[in-house]
């Protein structure tokens, strides 16, 4: 059985034309511009773990003298 449903729209505008600019402004932007917030970076993610790992490495055998 198929139901059909009637939508009906607003006839006055919800927002005006520089609302909708702004809100495309906000849209298009990276979000560390909009909201101060950092970045993501995995460069730096990469260099700490690289970092952990060569402080964590084992020394060398040493050589046993006779």
């Amino acid at each position: 059985m198929l139901t059909q449903f009637q939508t009906t729209t607003t006839r006055a505008p919800l927002a005006t034309a520089s609302e909708l600019d702004a809100l495309g402004t906000l849209m298009v932007e990276d979000e560390a511009v909009v909201s101060d917030a950092p970045t993501y970076r995995p460069e730096a993610a990469g260099g700490l773990l690289l970092l952990g790992l060569l402080l964590l490495e084992p020394k060398q055998p040493k050589e046993k003298s006779r």
